[in-house]
């Protein structure tokens, strides 16, 4: 289940965001906070798996027809391409009139979840 992204889940989000590779060194994690909180047009979703717990963030960006997947993350312990997709499944159920798009590092995770459902994305 995504849930967007509140001020009392922003430890939860940077927790989530530090298991990025770099995102620790020096200021990054703060600059990728920053720059989701200081644009409606980016987003950040906390996603809760079956047993109700924290294990995943998405990180979009709406571009009006598109919605531009920037981040996607899973904790250690609930990493599966099943979990990716069910993120992604989500996602697209809240956004239904947007093609969802990825970027250099989300695309194949994209192109994963359009093979499993047989949906076109670009």
């Amino acid at each position: 289940m995504l849930l967007k992204y509140r001020l009392e889940y922003k430890k939860i989000a940077m927790d989530m965001l530090s298991l990025l590779p770099g995102m620790n060194q020096g200021h990054h994690l703060e600059d990728e906070m920053n720059w989701y909180e200081d644009n409606d047009n980016r987003i950040i979703y906390l996603w809760k798996n079956e047993d109700d717990n924290w294990a995943g963030l998405i990180a979009v960006e709406d571009k009006g027809s598109m919605l531009v997947l920037r981040r996607i993350v899973l904790t250690p312990d609930s990493w599966s391409m099943n979990n990716c997709c069910s993120m992604l499944d989500d996602l697209s159920n809240l956004f239904m009139d947007q093609k969802i798009v990825g970027t250099m590092d989300t695309t194949s995770i994209c192109e994963l979840w359009e093979k499993r459902n047989g949906t076109r994305i670009q």
